[in-house]
């Protein structure tokens, strides 16, 4: 009779567990859609310093003083640019697209002549000796497409014009998946005609401004400095927070 009681009350509780575990709704973790951006400033509004109004529908990037440079170089053949990005404690991120801004002096087609971008992400500073690269490389074109922001790049001190219409460029990543920390970005772009140019955004005295240029010929590094002051480039990135235990 102990046996058969012992059983029973084996085979009831078997049944409690199985009950539960139908009943239950296990909800996993859902992944977050997220936009970094480091694009703060690139517009300065309608009305530039000399009191010119932009064209309707735009605003400038004007460069004001003590900065005196339109834009830096880019193109991977001769340069490369460089910046970093934070991801926080508790987060990983996945991926999917980073977006870069560039003109080109005089154009004024439909299609932005970008045809070629690559970049490689390091787990610190690509100029220091001993970094890390995590992802990408300078084989793999990774342009998707351009669209134009709405910008016009100006100077403080020269003729308010509307000749550098700013893009913004996507790129895509595929299998990118970060962890928390500080990261580089190095990247250069090709055109199928003509030079363009990555605008700088103006030193914000709230943020570390570190910006770099790679010279290809030399494999040299060189602190991007405007009138007296680090500045830092305007990029974003859009993905998906994934779970991090």
């Amino acid at each position: 009779m102990k046996v058969k009681f012992f059983l029973c009350l084996l085979s009831a509780a078997t049944l409690v567990l199985n009950c539960k575990s139908d009943d239950d709704e296990v909800i996993e973790p859902q992944p977050e859609a997220f936009t970094f951006s480091a694009s703060a400033g690139m517009s300065t509004g309608n009305k530039s310093v000399a009191g010119t109004i932009a064209p309707g529908g735009y605003n400038w990037s004007e460069v004001k003083t003590p900065q005196s440079t339109w834009g830096l170089n880019g193109t991977i053949t001769d340069r490369m640019l460089a910046d970093d990005f934070q991801i926080p404690a508790g987060e990983k991120w996945k991926i999917e697209n980073i977006y870069f801004y560039a003109y080109q002096t005089g154009f004024s087609g439909t299609t932005f002549p970008v045809s070629e971008l690559y970049f490689e992400i390091y787990s610190s500073d690509p100029a220091v000796a001993g970094a890390v690269k995590v992802y990408g490389d300078i084989t793999t074109n990774r342009y998707v497409t351009a669209e134009e922001t709405k910008y016009y790049r100006i100077l403080q001190g020269q003729p308010d014009n509307t000749t550098r219409k700013i893009y913004k460029m996507k790129t895509q990543a595929t299998d990118l998946n970060l962890t928390p920390g500080t990261y580089w970005i190095k990247w250069g772009s090709k055109t199928s005609s003509g030079t363009h140019f990555y605008p700088q955004l103006p030193h914000d005295g709230s943020k570390f401004n570190n910006a770099q240029q790679f010279v290809v010929a030399t494999s040299t590094w060189t602190d991007l400095d405007d009138g007296g002051q680090r500045v830092s480039l305007p990029f974003e990135i859009t993905g998906t927070k994934l779970p991090n235990p």
